[in-house]
């Protein structure tokens, strides 16, 4: 089937625009899996702001006009290798009809996002073919996300672990930021605090088990995807798509439920999944199947108890690497600042000291 779906998705890149547009909405077999005409008829994700932590995206793409936020650079809002157009097509794809911007009815062209009522944020974030990504630059668009007021940040690229990238996602989730990563690599998504996607097929079967080892994910579609590709093309997703569908998720709950905390959002939608495999969270199959009309349909977003929330492993202070050049001594909390001025400090006490004895001794001499 993936063969016939390959062959399919290269004729339409061949053919940008395609000519049978309709073809590409008919290969979005989540769309009836997830009951997304229900789902949008209740949220679409209005309101929320999503960034998108990968190779950039293509603002031009006729199914993302007017989604795609000014990002923090140039690199941003163009897009180095497709991937991460691809993401914000399953995130927030409208299709072809520009009314969808409006949350009244998605074009029934093109793709259909999750979430088509959010607004996307590009981070630009790409590592060289073959390659694994720099944590630390991964780090710095979890930094830039946050400070330009995303909401929820999707990833769908594995990295090597580091202190700064871990200490970027707590700050994150201590501001109340959702972190959603792909689990189809070992980090970030095995970070505490990361919500992880686990990808399954139209069948429902997942092919290769959580690379994270946690039982905190959920299981979503994220196989044989077709979405938005660069140059206004379409493409078939890798894994990394169950990241952006889990992303569209969150960000339709959280819409429908604006004044509940990412952690709850979180709770929701574990709370609300369907348990399959082993009774209970497992390794292979996390909290179960992601149900979002379920989550939708629930009466309100109250912690259960059902799932032990993620422990949150939080720095005591911010590794030296990332400390901000201009951040004043006092303020710092690095004792190694405080080492290297420790001389000049006393130098200037003594200083102080000797100037103060010198003008007492002065002032105590007779005057002629």
């Amino acid at each position: 089937m993936r063969a016939v779906l390959s062959v399919v998705v290269a004729g339409l890149v061949t053919l940008q625009p395609s000519p049978q547009p309709d073809l590409v909405r008919g290969l979005q077999w989540h769309i009836g899996t997830m009951r997304l005409g229900e789902v949008h008829g209740r949220a679409t994700g209005a309101g929320m702001v999503i960034a998108v932590v990968d190779s950039g995206v293509d603002p031009q793409h006729p199914d993302l006009l007017g989604q795609v936020l000014q990002g923090p650079d140039p690199k941003a809002n163009t897009d180095t290798d497709g991937r991460g157009t691809g993401l914000a097509g399953l995130i927030a794809g409208h299709g072809h009809s520009n009314t969808a911007l409006s949350g009244v009815d998605p074009g029934e062209a093109g793709v259909l996002g999750v979430a088509p009522g959010a607004k996307l944020l590009p981070i630009a974030f790409a590592p060289v073919a073959g390659q694994v990504g720099d944590p630390n630059e991964l780090a710095t668009g979890i930094e830039l996300a946050v400070n330009r007021g995303a909401r929820i940040i999707c990833i769908g690229r594995g990295v090597a672990p580091s202190e700064r990238l871990e200490f970027a996602i707590n700050v994150a989730v201590e501001k109340d930021v959702l972190v959603v990563a792909a689990d189809s690599s070992t980090w970030p998504a095995s970070y505490p605090g990361v919500l992880t996607s686990i990808p399954a097929d139209r069948t429902g079967a997942v092919r290769q088990a959580p690379a994270s080892g946690r039982t905190t994910g959920i299981v979503v579609p994220g196989v044989d995807m077709i979405t938005t590709d660069r140059a206004g093309g379409y493409r078939l997703a890798d894994p990394s798509a169950g990241a952006a569908i889990l992303t569209g998720a969150a960000a339709v709950v959280w819409s429908a439920n604006p004044n509940a905390k990412a952690s709850e959002v979180v709770e929701l939608l574990r709370r609300t999944a369907k348990d399959r495999g082993t009774p209970g969270a497992d390794k292979d199959f996390g909290v179960g199947d992601l149900n979002l009309l379920a989550a939708l349909n629930a009466a309100s977003v109250r912690p259960s108890g059902s799932v032990s929330p993620q422990p949150r492993a939080t720095p005591s202070k911010r590794p030296a690497d990332t400390a901000a050049a201009g951040t004043p001594l006092a303020e710092s909390g690095d004792w190694r600042r405080w080492m290297v001025a420790l001389p000049l400090l006393l130098f200037l006490g003594a200083l102080g000291f000797w100037v103060g004895r010198t003008g007492r001794a002065r002032r105590a001499l007779p005057r002629p």
